[in-house]
């Protein structure tokens, strides 16, 4: 199915592959728990992974962009950027956005002064998100990134709803909204029978 990228995305125009992507490595699927991992959040809180469970859906971003270099720091800043763009949207459909990187706290720091981004984001400078939920990493020297961009889409029961392989930056709202809408759309079903 193509999709028409002026299209406002709803559940019937995002094919189910750009919601269930395959993830080579990735050790988690939809309908998993998402793991208990505790990270440094970058308003200075030690966060679990797991804390957003019961209050809200949240969309997780692993991205490249503080000490990644070209395509690669352009594409994860530009989706940074676009969720922030969209933070009133996905906060007006009940979504908690938090971004992650392999960068330092002093890092990620760094790069936020340049930026104001209504949601928070969590060091994994240990790897330790990224390594148990088998996220693809690049490195250069010995700096890690996040080789190309995943969202996990989590509902209020703490399992994954949606795999979102490389957004494109421009409709990741769109898509992250879609995939939401269609989680609630399936747990309502659920109820119902």
């Amino acid at each position: 199915m193509s999709v028409d990228p002026r299209a406002a995305a709803t559940p019937d125009t995002i094919p189910d592959e750009e919601l269930e992507a395959e993830v080579p490595g990735l050790t988690v699927g939809i309908g998993d728990q998402v793991p208990s991992v505790g990270l440094r959040a970058s308003d200075g809180y030690l966060l679990n992974l797991r804390s957003f469970v019961g209050k809200q859906l949240a969309v997780f971003v692993f991205f490249a962009a503080p000490t990644a270099e070209g395509v690669q720091q352009r594409r994860g800043t530009r989706l940074a950027e676009m969720l922030a763009g969209g933070a009133r949207r996905l906060a007006g459909a009940g979504v908690a956005v938090v971004g992650i990187t392999c960068d330092s706290e002093e890092q990620q720091r760094s790069w936020i002064e340049e930026r104001r981004f209504p949601y928070l984001l969590f060091s994994d400078e240990r790897r330790s998100a990224v390594e148990r939920l088998g996220i693809p990493l690049t490195q250069a020297n010995r700096n890690y990134n996040v080789a190309r961009p995943i969202a996990l889409v989590v509902s209020r029961d703490g399992r994954i709803a949606a795999i979102i392989a490389d957004p494109e930056p421009d409709y990741a709202v769109d898509i992250v909204l879609a995939a939401v809408r269609r989680a609630e759309g399936r747990d309502e079903d659920e109820a119902g029978s």
